[in-house]
């Protein structure tokens, strides 16, 4: 399974859609972000590709 690296400069939209395709494939993501910036965009990119 790919991890899928996540910055304070990642676009949302983005990310939300790698999250949602790599959970489609294989029914569950990794995700890591490294700093407060970086998981407040992880966390709203979790939040929309959820829907």
């Amino acid at each position: 399974m790919n991890i899928i690296k996540v910055s304070a400069r990642s676009r949302t939209a983005s990310v939300a859609g790698a999250i949602a395709g790599v959970i489609r494939e294989s029914g569950r993501a990794e995700v890591q972000a490294i700093g407060a910036g970086a998981v407040n965009q992880a966390v709203k990119a979790i939040a929309i590709a959820t829907g």
